[in-house]
């Protein structure tokens, strides 16, 4: 009996309109269909190959199923379902189960948590009595979603030349990702320049650059980098400010709030990183010098005059001044000059009071002493007078 199945089986599979046993039903001789769906997935994310019998048979032995990869470019057995239900896995161990219908005819697995090494053709295989053994081949592509950076390698700096202002990267992506900017006002201004590459895994970069000639006005500007890729459930869209750097324009001194105390400031990009205060411009002797931006004024009567900060960084340097005149300090001073003025002017007139209360009193003594005599028209006597 068992001879003659595998005759039949024969027969069925090489030579089906051959009759060559007398008690074999010829009618049931035919071959069956195997229908399944290629598949993409992304990394890290459950894939569900379908794999069925579309037109029923009697008998259904075995389910097995293969894959061939880049790497392995061999078909390998990974899982096997037999009648009994029992499933043998090795290369994929415990990542693959069987989410198909025995009876059913249905052999759909589920593999989970996907990498780039899945990626390859899986082939499922029915072997139906009388039919013997037919298979299709599954296409599994593996999608790897970007990485995605917005910047720069090297600052843009003003100047008249063109350069790249902003860098946008979507790297090691499967398929190559889509880049694109969102520039808002400064659509006429920037041209976008795009490069791809791919490595040996075939994963690609698409570096995405904005051209353009850096200039003061373009720091601080808002810009849009927008990637889109299968992997990712929607677009990315990643904000950017323009980073253009520039040596100091303007200084800007302001009082720090203390009395004397100043702090100096310059629009430039980056900071300052050195200020050097001095009362001579072009500096040839210094009040302080360093990363201190702030200067404290002693308030005496020589602090009235011009101050000036050059503030610096690894671009240039700029210069800013003030007058400092110190009110205070010079009604002070006026204050004590009327002073010693008002103490002189006392001291005098007491000293010229003193020397004019002495001569009096050195003439009424001597008059005193010596009475004047005086004749009248009538007769000669004499009067002393008296000087008071």
């Amino acid at each position: 009996m068992t001879d003659t199945l595998e005759l039949k089986h024969f027969i069925c599979r090489f030579h089906p309109r051959i009759l060559i046993i007398r008690h074999l039903d010829a009618s049931k001789c035919h071959t069956i269909k195997v229908i399944g769906r290629d598949a993409s997935v992304t990394t890290g994310d459950d894939a569900q190959l379908f794999c069925e019998v579309i037109e029923r048979t009697d008998l259904l032995t075995t389910i097995r199923w293969q894959i061939r990869t880049k790497k392995k470019p061999t078909n390998t057995d990974f899982l096997v379902i037999t009648s009994s239900g029992k499933e043998h896995i090795n290369r994929l161990r415990n990542r693959v189960k069987f989410a198909g219908n025995f009876i059913g005819l249905d052999g759909s697995i589920l593999l989970s948590n996907v990498t780039i090494l899945d990626e390859g053709i899986y082939t499922c295989m029915f072997s139906v009595f009388p039919s013997g053994r037919n298979e299709t081949e599954i296409c599994l592509r593996v999608q790897v979603s970007p990485v995605v950076s917005v910047g720069t390698d090297v600052p843009a700096v003003a100047g008249d030349t063109e350069g790249i202002l902003a860098t946008c990267t979507a790297a090691n992506a499967k398929p190559a990702a889509e880049v694109s900017w969102s520039l808002g006002a400064l659509n006429n201004t920037v041209k976008v320049q795009n490069t791809v590459t791919v490595d040996s895994e075939d994963r690609y970069t698409v570096k995405s650059n904005l051209i353009g000639t850096a200039s003061k006005d373009l720091n601080q500007k808002k810009v849009q980098c927008v990637v889109t890729h299968p992997g990712l459930k929607q677009k990315l869209e990643l904000n950017y400010t323009l980073d253009i750097q520039y040596p100091p324009q303007v200084v800007y001194i302001s009082s720090a709030g203390d009395q004397g105390a100043f702090q100096c400031e310059a629009d430039a990009n980056p900071k300052p990183t050195s200020f050097t205060w001095s009362r001579y411009f072009p500096v040839s002797e210094t009040l302080s010098s360093g990363v201190n931006s702030s200067l404290i004024v002693l308030l005496t009567p020589d602090s009235n005059g011009h101050y000036y900060c050059v503030a610096s960084n690894q671009y240039g340097e700029a210069v800013g001044s003030f007058y400092m005149y110190d009110k205070t300090s010079t009604e002070s001073k006026t204050c004590w000059s009327l002073f010693i003025l008002t103490l002189v002017a006392v001291c005098c007139f007491l000293i010229w009071k003193f020397e004019l209360f002495q001569r009096v009193n050195k003439i009424l003594r001597r008059d005193i002493s010596q009475p004047v005599l005086t004749e009248s028209s009538d007769h000669k006597e004499v009067c002393v007078k008296s000087f008071i």
